[in-house]
């Protein structure tokens, strides 16, 4: 599964845009009002410095210099916004920190190097390498440096202070200076932030590949185990069809030499025969679906009555399938098709361990905070050796090719996804009882213990 991430310029600013991240959705909102108030300011500026400054065009007197500085900025400010609205983070923020370094140094320029707003622009040289990396902020940052340099040599200098021009020449070396080395610093930090960023997105998407993956052989797995149960079941299956062959067969057979009214009545046995056997079918076709475990809130005791009717079908002759089901409902939350699997493998497995004729029985009933579901045989049993090893991965009594082990691996894995316990008793000719407990909606195993 790959993460939807584009990158349209190799920025920092294009970075976080592209993680839509909330705090970048912030920072375009603040890209916005910063541009449009910014458009505005400028525009009464320029107002108020033409309607009530005497020089209001462009002087140390006006409020911002006067009109200059204010007019020449807004078309910036307009410009960033407009680039942000269509949806262009990196260029709207290089047209709003230039908008910004344009204004402060056309504000600065008639008052000369002893105006403290040139200090501004160090401040704005560095912001442009950290915000908009290498090329755009250097770049911007050098033609503020150039603009440093030029004022130290040009901007006017008061009559009083003319002695103290190499002075302010050395001042604006400084400041450029210090302006390109702020920008660099401020580009590097950039180029660490993005790449930390960049590697903390590549682990991003390994882990969730990773869990992508491990998920996907999570259900193979399901199935596999599934499968294994199927086979077994299957076996059974055909056993009881076989015997449904036969009395179709002998259907059949009487049919051909009986009379109209005799024909119809062993069609209809027939016809009974066959919804009988259909059922095998569909359970087996249940069975070995894979699905993806859907979790629901179901009624246990109707889910054991269902297996029940389905159980009946498949066993043979000789194994008598009794149910003991309490009363009322016994509602948790669990995978239905995965209990219904757990019981298979849970009666597969006392069948097999009944010799000659045996009883299977299941019961289910509710108690404090849980469901308690057995499953009993008249079987073999099993010695305590056994016992401590039956729920291991691959660990069987069978002989070899007719037991995988994973049967009851199966079983258990279904118990502790439903945060529940589950138990055995059992002794060499006593048989063996599997008892379950999965915690109900309304309570947890605590209240059972």
């Amino acid at each position: 599964m790959r993460v939807p991430i584009e990158f349209s310029e190799r920025s920092l600013l294009a970075f976080l845009a592209s993680t839509r991240l909330p705090v970048v959705a912030r920072l375009r909102s603040w890209i916005d009002g910063f541009a449009l108030v910014g458009a505005a300011a400028c525009g009464a500026g320029a107002l108020a410095s033409l309607a009530f400054a005497p020089d209001g065009f462009w002087s140390p007197a006006a409020p911002l210099s006067g009109a200059c500085p204010t007019l020449a900025a807004m078309p910036w400010f307009l410009l960033a916004w407009w680039m942000r609205r269509r949806e262009h983070v990196q260029r709207a923020a290089t047209l709003l920190l230039f908008a910004c370094a344009l204004l402060a140094a056309l504000a600065s320029w008639p008052r000369g190097m002893i105006d403290a707003a040139w200090y501004a622009q160090p401040a704005i040289a560095a912001l442009a390498g950290l915000t908009l990396g290498v090329a755009p902020g250097l770049l911007l940052a050098v033609a503020v440096a150039a603009t440093l340099l030029l004022a130290g040599r040009f901007a006017p200098i008061p009559p009083a202070l003319t002695a103290a021009e190499p002075l302010f020449v050395s001042h604006s070396l400084v400041l450029a200076a210090g302006a390109l080395a702020l920008a660099l610093v401020g580009a590097i930090t950039n180029r660490l932030l993005y790449v930390a960023l960049l590697t903390a997105q590549a682990e991003r998407r390994d882990a969730l590949e990773s869990t992508h993956a491990l998920r996907r052989r999570e259900k193979l797995l399901r199935h596999a185990l599934r499968v294994d149960t199927v086979g077994a079941l299957a076996g059974m299956v055909c056993h009881q069809l076989r015997n449904t062959f036969q009395v179709l067969m002998g259907h059949v057979t009487l049919g051909a030499i009986a009379s109209d009214d005799e024909c119809r009545r062993r069609l209809e046995m027939i016809e009974q025969a066959v919804e009988q056997a259909k059922p095998l079918l569909d359970q087996l076709m249940r069975l070995s679906h894979p699905d993806d475990g859907a979790v629901a809130e179901i009624d246990v005791a109707d889910a054991v009555r269902r297996f029940l009717d389905h159980a009946a079908h498949v066993m043979p002759s000789n194994i008598r399938l009794a149910g003991d089901i309490g009363p009322g409902p016994a509602r948790a939350t669990l995978d239905p098709q995965a209990l219904q699997h757990a019981l298979w493998n849970l009666a597969i497995n006392a069948r097999q361990a009944i010799t000659g004729e045996g009883t299977i029985t299941v019961r289910c009933r509710r108690t404090a905070g849980a469901v308690v579901i057995e499953v009993g045989d008249t079987g073999c049993g099993m010695p305590a050796d056994v016992r401590r090893r039956i729920f291991d991965p691959y660990f069987t009594t069978k002989p070899a090719g007719q037991g995988t082990g994973l049967g009851l691996t199966a079983v258990a894995r279904f118990v502790r996804s439903c945060r529940g316990e589950i138990a055995v008793d059992s002794e060499v000719g006593q048989g063996t009882t599997f008892r379950l407990l999965l915690p109900t909606n309304d309570g947890s195993l605590s209240a059972y213990a």
